[in-house]
């Protein structure tokens, strides 16, 4: 339908040709497809024929690298194993963005465009991940690598277009490596947020409350719900509700790694023409009330799922923790509604009925950004507030009180907690330098 555009390929920017021999990767395909007896093979699959092929004197990197050939990814390892690179943007088939350190990069070309597109639908298949077809010629989903350093515990958010929805083959990889992601203390350490706001959030989640986290993609919002999880599964059961792992607070095998006791469950939709059960969000979560959960965390908020969360949270089933695209707090509400609305049980309540379901169930917002300061790209929260549990007057709106500013770059006191259970006083916070007066959205 249009035509493949042509890029100039960047001299000295090749990725690295297999480090072994290709008769070796061949015979070792040759041993994993008799392993697999037709079916897509699995990550632990091309480890297991590696180590049986290469022996105990193989290393690590020769080991992960070896099991990535075997699955067609051995050309995107330099990049799975590069820390600094949280996506991977593959445009036309071929040429490769690497998102890093907050902007994006050329990274080079694809010498074998349909052995690498190949591998993935494969692997995409054999995590049961539907890949684009005629019917829908777009899929995305999750699943994991566990292999040796220098790739250890990886998982891989993919996003996949074909055509007619555009010209030619494109994906992104969102990678994370949630066994190794930033714990609260390192959080506070890099100045993302400080000791007293990190100190209140914790507090809204002991208590059972919910929090909204906000902003711009990339601003690390994710980052923060996973380590403000992390703190919580240590009193609490989560069951975490998401249409593809995003959360992704799970084990790589090191004790300090250990979540605590979370349990993940997936969305599936019905597609035309396959005959399946489909699970939504409310599926997922009248599942979970069966499963004496402590909490129900329903991911990010993208769409009709807000209305579940509010449901969720109106259960008495705390903490949660939402992630929601926006870039401020003055227009958290609006997207909010925008986004409940498309619920098919919430299309047609009156705003002010919803506006009093949000009073009600959220606490608190905090607001992330990421700008360039002095050359560096620098994710921190920006600002949080709470969620007082009335609406405003005639206007049907939430009442947002600032809690904490950021200020000469440190995130300060500001309007004091008074939110019945979540107040300074409930929360063991009254020492703090409060402001006189309050800041009201």
């Amino acid at each position: 339908m249009f035509p493949e555009p042509r890029v100039e390929a960047i001299e000295g920017q090749v990725f690295r040709a297999e480090a072994l021999p290709a008769h070796v990767i061949e015979e070792m395909r040759g041993h994993l497809a008799r392993l697999t007896e037709g079916r897509p093979a699995r990550p632990a699959d091309a480890l297991r024929t590696a180590r049986e092929r290469l022996g105990p004197s193989a290393g690590p990197e020769t080991l992960a690298r070896a099991a990535l050939e075997l699955l067609d990814w051995g050309e995107l390892y330099e990049l799975l194993t590069d820390p600094r690179a949280e996506d991977i943007a593959i445009q036309h088939r071929r040429y490769v963005y690497v998102f890093r350190e907050g902007q994006w990069t050329r990274q080079g070309e694809i010498r074998d465009p349909d052995r690498l597109w190949g591998g993935i639908r494969r692997l995409c298949e054999a995590f049961g991940l539907r890949t684009p077809s005629d019917i829908k010629p777009a899929a995305e989903g999750s699943f994991s690598l566990d292999y040796p350093d220098p790739v250890g515990f990886l998982t891989v958010r993919v996003s996949w277009s074909e055509p007619p929805i555009v010209p030619a083959s494109c994906l992104t990889l969102r990678l994370a490596r949630p066994g190794r992601a930033p714990d609260l203390d390192r959080l506070v350490a890099q100045g993302v947020l400080s000791p007293e706001a990190r100190d209140y959030l914790v507090g809204v989640l002991e208590r059972k409350g919910t929090l909204i986290i906000a902003g711009p993609t990339g601003c690390g919002k994710t980052t923060l719900a996973r380590a403000l999880l992390k703190v919580a599964a240590r009193r609490f059961r989560l069951v975490v509700i998401e249409d593809s792992y995003e959360l992704m607070i799970f084990w790589d095998g090191r004790p300090e790694s250990d979540p605590g006791n979370i349990l993940h469950k997936l969305t599936r939709p019905k597609l035309p023409g396959e005959d399946i059960v489909p699970f939504t969000a409310f599926d997922l979560i009248v599942m979970a009330l069966r499963e004496r959960p402590d909490g129900i965390v329903v991911g990010e908020a993208r769409g009709p799922e807000a209305f579940e969360i509010l449901r969720a949270a109106n259960t008495g089933h705390g903490p949660q923790v939402t992630t929601l695209h926006t870039d401020s707090i003055e227009r958290v509400w609006s997207r909010y509604l925008q986004m409940a609305q498309g619920h098919p049980e919430a299309r047609d309540l009156p705003s002010r009925t919803l506006a009093m379901m949000f009073a009600e169930a959220v606490t608190a917002v905090a607001v992330m950004a990421y700008r360039d300061e002095g050359g560096e790209v620098r994710r921190f929260v920006e600002a949080i507030a709470e969620v007082l549990p009335e609406i405003e007057g005639d206007s049907e709106l939430p009442v947002l009180r600032t809690l904490f500013v950021r200020e000469n770059g440190r995130l300060v006191p500001a309007s004091r907690p008074i939110r019945p259970g979540f107040s300074a006083e409930a929360m063991g916070l009254e020492g703090l330098p409060w402001r006189a007066g309050a800041h009201v959205w």
